[in-house]
């Protein structure tokens, strides 16, 4: 034998002993499901390329919290029934919609758990971001959380109020209250809706909602309002958690403050492997 002939039977051994190595395939493999033992964890599907912050698949989906502009490009089966903006002057209002921002920019499996509002008084906001953390394969989120950049930022000094939700626990929605009396002012006050892991995959894997549902503290303060609030939740469809936002507002002309509109809150499917 040549040493021009064994070289390639070498390598032909060498690549079959390879192969043998190499675990067989497994039917989870692919699918979108995740792997045995890896306890809960977030779908990670890819958004799309035109309007990412709009993306409705199967993993991942939105929620329009608050009222709906007519000009929104509202597409797809979500987890809310929309109600349309008639507060809004649309010859001198302008919304305009905040840069998306996902948790899963700052985490593998990250998850909203916080929200930070700077009111200057009743729906005129300076400010608003939000807050992630890591999901843990007990269902649990880890201690470290990071902000998102702020989605608006204006220069009128307000009041900051926080809201956030319990580190055994998990965001499913937003808990909204408005004003009756001012044609339907959305965002008057919010909280984060919130249940177990648990709770929140065993029923959304029968297309239930969980039964453990709670709601963070509601923010920012609303006085005066006596019986003329009303109230909304804005749920996930069942089986998803919220992992991101957009916010859309109403700047005021001299770019000193804004006026929330609505929330749109990003869900993915939670797994448990």
């Amino acid at each position: 034998m040549t040493i021009g002939t064994c070289a390639p039977r070498v390598g032909l051994l060498v690549a079959l002993g390879a192969a043998l190595l190499l675990p067989a395939s497994t039917p989870w493999a692919g699918t979108g499901a995740v792997r045995p033992g890896s306890g809960y964890t977030i779908a990670g599907h890819p958004l799309d390329d035109r309007d990412p912050q709009y993306t409705v698949n199967d993993y991942r989906t939105y929620v329009i919290a608050g009222c709906v502009p007519k000009h929104l490009p509202i597409k797809g089966p979500v987890g809310s029934v929309w109600v349309a903006c008639n507060d809004l002057d649309y010859a001198k209002d302008k919304v305009v919609e905040s840069r998306f921002v996902s948790c899963l920019e700052m985490f593998t499996d990250g998850v909203l758990q916080g929200l930070f509002i700077k009111e200057v008084n009743n729906r005129t906001w300076e400010s608003f971001r939000f807050s992630c953390r890591e999901l843990q394969a007990d269902g649990t989120v880890g201690s470290r959380w990071e902000k998102s950049p702020f989605l608006f930022n204006y220069e009128k000094e307000g009041d900051l109020f926080e809201t956030t939700v319990p580190t055994n626990r998990l965001s499913i929605g937003l808990y909204e209250v408005y004003n009756k009396l001012q044609l339907r002012e959305s965002l008057l006050q919010v909280g984060l809706e919130h249940a177990t892991a648990e709770d929140i995959y065993e029923n959304g894997s029968k297309g239930k909602d969980p039964q453990s549902i709670q709601v963070s503290p509601r923010v920012p303060d609303a006085f005066g309002l006596g019986g003329i609030a009303g109230t909304h939740k804005w749920e996930c469809p069942p089986g998803m958690v919220v992992t991101g936002a957009a916010i859309g507002h109403v700047p005021d002309n001299k770019g000193k403050h804004t006026r929330p509109v609505y929330l749109l809150m990003e869900c993915r499917k939670l797994f448990h492997g």
